[in-house]
């Protein structure tokens, strides 16, 4: 069985499970032969296991017999299950460490399960019997690629080629190193150089399109593969490899022939019917899966039905669909699977996003590797604004498929909103990469460079874009926000301007021309556009809120408010009115009128709470209330315990009473959920100091000042630092460096008085 067979088969983390056997028999050998025979005749038949019950028979008498451990490994990787087939491999080997083959496999099965240090111990020991093995240096330079040693990687694989020229794995193996080690070209030249080697291997041509693939060439990568199946007609790898590619370039018609030809075994089936669930074809699939459970095994039965509740619930018959999948769960309770679409189906119903997150944690408990569970996970911690838990979910199924898109486009919103512009950027280009078609992977890209102030590339970002798709309104909003933050407003206006002609109602370019009308002064202008707007759209809430806007913008504040009371009034749930009204109480100074607008928000969506509390104690703050913002704080908190900025700021409430302990744990959470931000650790900072951890002050202080070095307030409280540890000359040069910013900073006639001492 090939290592890529294997990889398609592996569906769980491999387990090292030792299968123990006792038995009694006047004659233990005679009695293992006769079963041994029986096994053997049983694998030439390809009755696997069937097989496999004879040798495990067998070692019931001769428990410590490595070739017949090594036999029933065989079996059990041939039946497909690869947890018993490593367990084999390794107790053969560990009996009989000359058996290079029985390391070979354990080594190829812990690589395919990611367990990279182990795989490269059993890589290790098979060179140990054999150092001119080219398998075992190649087993070894992958493994060494998993644990990201790029170097001796190449090492390995090179001693591999240098054995044997003419072996095409090892030239494979080189290019998958190379390609991660950055060199693109050699990469590319190696990949080739595999399938110059060994035309008839269907393996090095899939390794050539995976290449090309993750290299963005789509039509080399649609060459190759079709290739491949010139080769081998019925090759699975090939045809699953194209359906892939054909749905993710959006040619659905052309992946029916691939999954029909995958459709020659049950998960086969079930493939084809998830294909036709995709394109709309739901009688097809209902018609399959009826098939699959009324003939299949139990395994299978279930799956069909999950995918029935699917379609259930697809149509509407949301009651129907929930019952289906109850009655999975209640057979299986641990079906990875099932757990997923139950979780999905909670968080379509807009149920609670815990209830969801639950389901999806048991899915991963049961398959860790299950990208699906992972990916819902991180969405109903999003529902329930859990960034933290929603963004380690998305890097996991970023580090289980480093090509989804999807996780990736996740993971760019996440840090373009926490203003890590880098890593959205990032994040955003391998999403562009593996969809080129995709709109919100070039906006978000584009969102990400303007934050880096790299305008240049994100015109030509959209530009290339625009090109392919001229007919896209996101991609003219987009180019409308870049113009506008060039100050290029009349190439804004005329972006925006485009966008409505393909979309009439698109509430982005709506505000996008407002904005432009508003920069330009002309506030009239947006009023009568809004009113021509609402004409055609008299119930549209946002339009109203739009309205209030401009009136805001305008220093009609009473305008503003009746506007937004009217939206309230009309239909409680807009959340955005009850800010925009705490906003404007708040700058007139009404802070009474501001807090029950918060108040409101909060009791209206308990999702913003944490928001609109921490918004309530900054209120409170404002007017020295310490009291009062505690409590909203510590209301805000209990919302939600990862409330960065109201962990802050009661943290400083907090040190000031001198409650130092319970400061900082508070500062830590802070610290965490303010990634980058210089207020969590400059707050941090300053428990530090309080505490007399001067060394730990300095650096969360210094972190503060790199990140906002025109903040006078940090460098003073960096001198205060260095002046506790007895460093006057950096202390001097810090106090200074404060008063030129601001002389009046608060804090400044502390930093004199430092000055002159």
């Amino acid at each position: 069985m090939t290592i890529r067979r294997a990889l398609s088969r592996l569906g769980c983390a491999v387990l090292i499970c030792a299968v123990a056997g006792a038995g009694c028999a006047r004659d233990p050998e005679a009695t293992a032969a006769g079963y041994v025979a029986s096994g053997d005749a049983y694998a030439e038949r390809k009755q696997f296991e069937e097989a496999a019950i004879q040798y495990g028979n067998a070692l019931k008498s001769t428990p410590n017999d490595a070739a017949l451990r090594y036999k029933l490994g065989q079996a059990y990787e041939e039946t497909g299950d690869l947890v018993k087939a490593y367990s084999e491999y390794a107790r053969a080997a560990d009996l009989d460490p000359a058996n290079i083959e029985a390391q070979m496999r354990a080594g190829t099965l812990l690589l395919v399960a990611r367990e990279y240090e182990a795989a490269r111990s059993r890589a290790e020991l098979a060179l140990a019997a054999d150092p001119n093995h080219v398998a075992a240096h190649i087993l070894l330079g992958n493994a060494m690629a998993g644990l990201n040693d790029t170097v001796s990687a190449l090492r390995q694989i090179e001693q591999a080629i240098a054995l044997d020229s003419s072996s095409a794995p090892a030239w494979t193996a080189l290019g998958a190193v190379t390609f991660l080690g950055g060199r693109r070209a050699d990469a590319a030249a190696a990949f080739n150089k595999a399938v110059e080697l060994a035309p008839d291997s269907i393996d090095a041509r899939l390794a050539l399109a995976n290449y090309q693939w993750a290299s963005g060439n789509l039509e080399a990568t649609e060459q190759t593969l079709t290739s491949a199946l010139a080769q081998d007609a019925g090759d699975v790898g090939a045809h699953r490899a194209l359906a892939l590619l054909y749905l993710t370039t959006r040619r659905a018609e052309k992946a029916e022939a691939h999954f029909r030809a995958l459709a020659t075994d049950t998960a086969g089936r079930l493939a084809l019917a998830d294909y036709y669930m995709g394109v709309g074809r739901n009688d097809d699939a209902r018609g399959l899966l009826g098939e699959i459970e009324r003939t299949g095994e139990r395994s299978d039965a279930r799956a069909a039905r999950l995918r029935l509740g699917a379609i259930a619930y697809a149509e509407g018959n949301k009651e129907e669909a929930h019952r289906i999948l109850d009655a999975v769960l209640e057979e299986r309770p641990r079906y990875a699977e099932a757990r997923t679409a139950k979780a999905r189906m909670l968080l379509a119903d807009g149920a609670s996003a815990e209830d969801a997150a639950r389901h999806a944690r048991e899915a991963i408990k049961a398959d860790a590797n299950l990208l699906a569970a992972h990916y819902t996970l991180g969405l109903a911690a999003l529902a329930s604004r859990n960034l933290e838990e929603a963004e380690r979910a998305f890097e996991q199924v970023t580090r289980l498929a480093p090509r989804a898109a999807a996780a990736q486009l996740q993971l760019a919103r996440l840090r373009l909103a926490r203003g890590e512009a880098g890593a959205a950027v990032s994040a955003a280009e391998q999403a562009a990469r593996e969809r080129p078609a995709d709109t919100q992977a070039a906006v978000i890209l584009s969102q990400g460079l303007r934050a880096q102030g790299q305008l240049d590339r994100a015109g030509r970002e959209l530009k290339t874009r625009l090109a392919e798709q001229p007919a896209s309104p996101e991609l003219h909003v987009e180019v409308g926000f870049l113009a506008f933050q060039r100050r290029d407003l009349a190439g804004a206006r005329a972006a925006f301007t485009e966008a409505l002609r393909h979309a009439p109602e698109s509430s982005d370019a709506r505000a996008g021309l407002v904005a432009v009308d508003l920069s330009e002064k002309k506030v009239d202008a947006a009023r009568a556009r809004i009113a021509d707007w609402q004409r055609r759209s008299p119930a549209d809430a946002g339009l109203r809120i739009l309205a209030a806007r401009v009136e805001l913008a305008a220093g009609d504040s009473s305008a503003a408010e009746r506007m937004l009371q009217d939206v309230v009034a009309a239909d409680a749930s807009h959340l955005e009115a009850y800010e925009l009204l705490g906003r404007s109480y708040a700058a007139q100074g009404r802070v009474a009128e501001a807090i029950e607008q918060y108040e409101a928000l909060a009791g209206r969506a308990p999702s913003a709470a944490a928001g609109a509390h921490t918004m309530i104690g900054m209120l409170h703050d404002a007017r020295s209330d310490r009291a009062a913002a505690r409590a909203a704080y510590e209301q805000a908190l209990a919302a939600d315990a990862r409330a960065g900025v109201a962990a802050n700021n009661l943290a400083w409430i907090l040190a000031g009473e001198g409650q130092l302990d319970d400061a900082l744990r508070l500062a830590l959470v802070a610290q965490e959920s303010l990634r980058r931000r210089p207020e969590a650790e400059d707050t941090l900072g300053w428990i530090y100091l309080r505490q007399g951890r001067p060394s730990q002050a300095l650096a969360s202080f210094e972190r503060a000042r790199e990140r906002a070095p025109g903040n006078p307030v940090y460098h003073y409280h960096l001198g205060l630092a260095y002046r506790e540890l007895g460093d006057d000359a950096r202390a001097k040069t810090a106090f200074s460096r404060a008063l030129e910013i601001d002389p009046k900073f608060p804090g400044a006639a502390d930093a004199r008085a430092q000055l002159a001492d």
